[in-house]
């Protein structure tokens, strides 16, 4: 705590030392101002004695249990007063940027004798992680006004910010056709449905009421449904890149953020459809691992993973990737890997990849720049010509590589989608339900 002088004293001070410099050409003005002074000096001192008899405020700050990227959440203040009279106080609380456009600030809050204030500001998370706060500071008044007291508290407390996975944790989640239809996934044909029974569970929301097993609901008492063995035979594993290029920007996102979520998206299918489902994170080293699971609640696991998952500033290894891979699963699986490239270098991307394949059947999400699309027919020229057909020369360069990398990629066994990152979760969505009920590879 720090006392120092209000703005009204400091005005005081201000008169007189204006009118001080009047005595030059009024010198019978010195003693009434020597007067004046002594008065300001008396007050102050009085002032002080009272606020330090005074008890300090007590400040605290209330933070959500969890917060989510792009939902409005709310920061709760409260100020107690443990003295016998009401206190006049200005707060102001220091929020990291991309919680809040401004930081707020509250002026003129009267806190009554014996009781506390709650003050209340909304915010909205752009960028997941731990969002660090600083300081809040309240500045107290004196009971006479002369000065005020500053009081700081709660620096360093921690906001955590996740991924949007609210869609799948609400309760219309449980019925898995509305929250896919809502991403935009097409229906797919189910092949071979019923050929080997596998079990028995409790119905959800959203099966299929033909499978519902009428003889064993009558004995339990409760819907019960039937489950086959090709819906329990799947491992999908998630390799989500964190390199350089994920860290690109697409508007105010990063693409990172587009694949955290066309992952989470993923996830959520697959777990709801019965397979097993992992998680690799990696650029030149493994940041984080998930071995497969098959329960639904496991969604919670990688949204906790997927959190803190950032951007670094080096390049993709995806020689790490298969490394990975090969020493935590032997079994065949479904390897999705959510990534980004340019100037393409076949020993560090196609060779690792197709290697991979070999063991795995390999879908590999390309997040195309928007750049690129300058070169689509009918794009608008830019306002510098010159400039403009060098930039143009370059990026088609560029893009033949990535569609020949991208083809030998083919060649090799793997399945390739190039895509805008806006684009990537329904279509990727998409593209594992039509691999999951397609024909085996």
């Amino acid at each position: 705590m720090r006392i120092g002088p209000h703005r009204r004293l400091v005005g005081a001070a201000a008169a007189w030392t204006a009118a001080a410099m009047a005595v030059v050409a009024w010198p019978a003005l010195w003693p009434a101002l020597a007067g004046g002074l002594a008065l300001l000096g008396a007050l102050a001192a009085w002032d002080l004695a009272l606020l330090r008899r005074r008890p300090p405020l007590g400040l605290a700050r209330r933070l959500p249990g969890r917060a989510f990227v792009g939902r409005a959440a709310e920061i709760a203040l409260t100020l107690e007063n443990p003295a016998r009279e009401p206190v006049a106080v200005e707060v102001m609380d220091e929020v990291p940027a991309d919680l809040a456009a401004e930081e707020p600030r509250f002026t003129g809050v009267l806190v009554p004798p014996a009781a506390s204030v709650t003050l209340r500001y909304p915010i909205r998370p752009s960028v997941r992680g731990d969002r660090r706060f600083g300081p809040q500071v309240a500045l107290e008044r004196s009971p006479l006004g002369w000065l005020r007291r500053r009081t700081v508290a709660g620096a360093d407390a921690v906001l955590a910010v996740y991924p949007d996975a609210t869609r799948y944790l609400r309760p219309e989640a449980l019925a898995p056709k509305r929250v896919l239809a809502a991403m935009g996934v097409r229906p797919s044909r189910r092949r071979g449905e019923g050929m080997e029974f596998e079990s028995l569970r409790d119905y959800v929301a959203g099966d299929d009421p033909r499978r519902v097993d009428w003889a064993a609901t009558a004995r339990r008492g409760r819907l019960v449904t039937r489950l086959y063995q090709h819906e329990r035979n799947h491992t999908v594993l998630i390799a989500l890149d964190t390199s350089r290029l994920m860290g690109g920007r697409v508007g105010a996102r990063t693409k990172l953020d587009y694949a955290v979520d066309g992952a989470l998206a993923l996830a959520y299918a697959a777990l709801t459809a019965g397979d097993r489902v992992g998680l690799v994170v990696f650029d030149r080293e493994v940041r984080g691992h998930l071995r497969p699971r098959a329960h639904r609640k496991a969604l919670g696991l990688f949204v906790e993973v997927l959190r803190v998952t950032e951007a670094h500033a080096v390049e993709a290894d995806y020689r790490t990737l298969v490394r990975e891979v090969g020493a935590r699963q032997r079994r065949r699986a479904l390897v999705i890997v959510l990534t980004d490239f340019v100037e393409v270098d076949a020993a560090s991307l196609v060779a690792p990849l197709v290697l991979l394949a070999r063991r795995h059947r390999v879908l590999l999400v390309a997040m195309r720049d928007p750049a690129y699309e300058a070169l689509a027919p009918g794009a608008p020229p830019g306002a510098d010509a010159p400039l403009d057909l060098y930039r143009r020369i370059v990026l088609d360069e560029l893009l033949r590589e990535r569609e020949a990398a991208l083809g030998r990629l083919r060649r090799g066994g793997l399945e390739t989608v190039d895509l805008l990152p806006e684009a990537i979760t329904a279509e990727v969505l998409n593209r594992y339900l039509a691999i999951r009920h397609g024909p085996e590879r």
